[in-house]
C-alpha cells in the first residue's frame, strides 16, 4: 500500500482482512465460497495444487507437510494417512444449520485464524484437532486422526473374549460436570472476542448451575461456538463413561485408537448373550458354545453379530433357534469359524459402544483397552 506522507501526520494504522495460506486439497473437492470444500466421486488419494481452503483437516495436513513454517522437515507425506485426514473433512464440510434463526447453512467446522508466533508443536497441532474433534495417533508406521462423529461399530468383545476380570467402568464426579457454557469466539464484525452462552436445564435440574467457560480456538462463527457448546455438555453427560479390560492377542490387536466397539457384559445387562462359536455350520447358521446359561432370543427384532475370519463384523436378523443352533435370515460374507465371537441383541437389551482412545500392550498375549461411551 502507498499513500502520500503529507495526507497524514504520522503513519497510520492498518488493518488488512486476508485469506491466508494455500493448503493443497483433494482432487476431488471444489471450494465453496466459504472455504470448505464439497466433494463429487472417489478420492484416490491425490492432493491438487494449493488453493485457499478454511477446511480443518487440510489445514492442519499443511502444517503437518510445510517446511517453511511447519513440521515437513520432521513429517513425510508418506507417514500420513491422508484417507484419514480425508473422512474429517468430509465430516467438517458438511453443511449444517448456522443456528441463528434464519434456516441458512454453514460448514460444521471452519479454521479461521492468524498463527504468527512460534508455538509449542504439540500443542498447536491439539489446538487444530480440537477444531473438528479429532484426536492423532501413531500407528503402523503412519499418523492417523480419529475424529469423534457417528460411526457403526467394528468390533464385539464379551466375557468370553477378555481376562477373567472382566470389565470395569469408571466416570468423572457430578461436581466437575458443568450445566452452562460460555463459548469464547472471534467476532468478525466487531473485531473481538464475544462470547456465546449454552445450557442445559435438565442437567441444572440435576448438578444445579456450574459453569464452564471454552475457547473456541480458530473459531469465528457463532453457530460453530454454539455447536461446541452443546457437544460439549451432551458428551460430559452422556458419553463421559470409561470402560476399561485386557483382552488376548486376536482381539487386541485389531482394534485401534478411534475404533467403535460393542460390548455385551452379562454382569451389567443382567444375562448373557454373547460367547464364542462352537462351530460354523454354514453361512446361515451357527452352532453356540452354552445353550443353559445363555438367553438365546429370537423376539423384539433379535440379531445376531459375528466376527468373520477377516476380522470384520457382520450382523444379521434371526430367523429361529434350535437348542444350540441359530438360524439368520440371510447369509453372511462367509461360514463363521470356530472359536470366534458371537453376540445377541434385541430392542430390550442392547449392546453397549465405546470409542477406544488407548490400546496398549501388556505382554506378548495381552491388551489392554480403555474406551469411552459412544451416542452415535
Amino acid at each position: 500500500i502507498r499513500f502520500d506522507a503529507e495526507t497524514f501526520p504520522s503513519v497510520p494504522s492498518r488493518m488488512y482482512r486476508v485469506r491466508g495460506s494455500l493448503v493443497k486439497i483433494p482432487h476431488n473437492g471444489t471450494v465453496r465460497a466459504d472455504g470448505s470444500i464439497s466433494y463429487t466421486g472417489t478420492f484416490n488419494g491425490t492432493l491438487s495444487s494449493g488453493v485457499y481452503s478454511n477446511d480443518p483437516a487440510w489445514v492442519l495436513y499443511d502444517l503437518l507437510t510445510n517446511e517453511r513454517y511447519g513440521f515437513g522437515d520432521h513429517i513425510d507425506t508418506s507417514q500420513l494417512d491422508v484417507f484419514s485426514f480425508y473422512s474429517a473433512s468430509v465430516y467438517c464440510s458438511e453443511l449444517v444449520d448456522d443456528m441463528t434463526g434464519t434456516g441458512n447453512t454453514e460448514p460444521r467446522f471452519s479454521t479461521n485464524v492468524v498463527l504468527n508466533t512460534q508455538r509449542d508443536a504439540y500443542s498447536l497441532i491439539n489446538d487444530l484437532c480440537s477444531v473438528m474433534r479429532v484426536m492423532p495417533f501413531y500407528s503402523a508406521g503412519v499418523i492417523n486422526i480419529s475424529q469423534d462423529r457417528p460411526t457403526d461399530s467394528s468390533y464385539i468383545y464379551n466375557l468370553s473374549n477378555v481376562t477373567a476380570e472382566g470389565f470395569s467402568y469408571s466416570n468423572a464426579s457430578k461436581s466437575t460436570k458443568a450445566t452452562v457454557v460460555n463459548v469464547g469466539y472471534f467476532d468478525m464484525e466487531t473485531q473481538s472476542i464475544d462470547y456465546e452462552t449454552v445450557e442445559d436445564t435438565a442437567l441444572q435440574a440435576k448438578y444445579g448451575v456450574v459453569v464452564r467457560n471454552l475457547k473456541g480456538f480458530a473459531t469465528t462463527s457463532r453457530g460453530q461456538a454454539a455447536r461446541l457448546g452443546k457437544w460439549f455438555l451432551y458428551t460430559q453427560s452422556n458419553e463421559a463413561e470409561i470402560c476399561s479390560f485386557k483382552t488376548s492377542l486376536e482381539s487386541g490387536t485389531i482394534v485401534r485408537v478411534g475404533t467403535i466397539i460393542s460390548v455385551q457384559d452379562p454382569m451389567r445387562a443382567g444375562v448373557r448373550r454373547g460367547g464364542r462359536i462352537k462351530t460354523g455350520v454354514s453361512t446361515t447358521q451357527i452352532v453356540v458354545d452354552d445353550a443353559n446359561n445363555t438367553d438365546l432370543v429370537t423376539s423384539d427384532s433379535a440379531t445376531l453379530s459375528v466376527i468373520l475370519s477377516d476380522g470384520t463384523l457382520e450382523t444379521k436378523t434371526i430367523s429361529s433357534i434350535s437348542g444350540t443352533t441359530i438360524t439368520v435370515s440371510s447369509a453372511f460374507s462367509s461360514v463363521p469359524q470356530s472359536n470366534s465371537v458371537w453376540v445377541i441383541e434385541n430392542t430390550s437389551v442392547q449392546l453397549q459402544t465405546f470409542r477406544v482412545f488407548s490400546v496398549k500392550e501388556v505382554n506378548l498375549l495381552e491388551y489392554e483397552i480403555q474406551a469411552v461411551a459412544h451416542n452415535p
